[in-house]
């Protein structure tokens, strides 16, 4: 009888630390890859702590093996912090990034448009938008600052 797949209750719970770190790196790097260079990519301290993340995520069903013994990602799964990004390789960002872009453009567009009307309607209606562009710039670099791992070449 073939084993299960875990939940995703069971995957955020065990997807923490290292093993996060390991998988965020395999994320962003889609090319299949040795241990050396994941332990070398993730900044681990050795070959062998990069083997125990690499089987744990395999047992998780997150990644497989191949005959060479290269790592790939079997299953982009988006538990805990990962729920947050949006993305595919190198280019994962927080999902609010997209929101306080789009808000952010719509505000300064309104604004253009507004000089045509300055009444105390428009000038709420202006000071609202940009409070919620703020709070929504705040939560996409606070979500930025919160990601598994932060890669100084990128």
């Amino acid at each position: 009888m073939p084993e299960e797949e875990p939940s995703e209750e069971e995957l955020a719970r065990e997807l923490k630390g290292r093993t996060l770190r390991v998988y965020w790196y395999m994320l962003r790097h889609p090319e299949p890859m040795t241990a050396r260079e994941i332990q070398r990519g993730a900044d681990l301290s050795s070959p062998s702590l990069s083997m125990h993340h690499l089987e744990k995520l395999k047992e998780m069903g997150l990644v497989d093996k191949d005959v060479h013994g290269q790592y790939t990602v079997r299953r982009d799964v988006r538990v805990g912090v990962l729920k947050l990004f949006v993305g595919r390789g190198r280019v994962m960002v927080p999902r609010f990034l997209f929101y306080a872009t789009f808000y952010t453009s719509i505000t300064a567009a309104l604004a253009t448009m507004l000089w045509q009307f300055l009444d105390w309607y428009s000038l709420i209606l202006l000071a609202l938008l940009i409070s919620v562009c703020i709070m929504l710039w705040h939560e996409a670099m606070r979500i930025w600052r919160e990601q598994p791992f932060p890669e100084a070449e990128d």
